[in-house]
């Protein structure tokens, strides 16, 4: 077969399936690149230009608290949650 009989079949010449492949690829990596990395990105801005930084009952803020919660509690987590919970989070 000759390449206007593949044509006639439906078929597309190999140069122009690998230019398609070849696109479909670069498009799609671009694609996944801008929504991982700017989401990341997006609540990367969000957080440091501002918005609410809630506070817990005593005033301490509760992301700093929850960033210590593993460290308080960490004997109480050792003997398999047997004891009274020491500090909340």
């Amino acid at each position: 077969m000759d390449q206007t009989e593949h044509t006639a079949q439906g078929d597309k010449p190999f140069g122009k399936r690998l230019l398609q492949l070849v696109l479909s690829i670069t498009v799609m990596t671009l694609v996944t690149v801008v929504v991982g990395y700017g989401g990341g990105l997006l609540l990367f801005i969000s957080a440091k230009l501002g918005g609410p930084d809630p506070e817990t009952e005593g005033g301490d803020l509760l992301r700093d608290r929850l960033l210590d919660w593993p460290d308080r509690n960490r004997e109480f987590m050792h003997n398999n949650a047997r004891g009274e919970f020491p500090w909340p989070p």
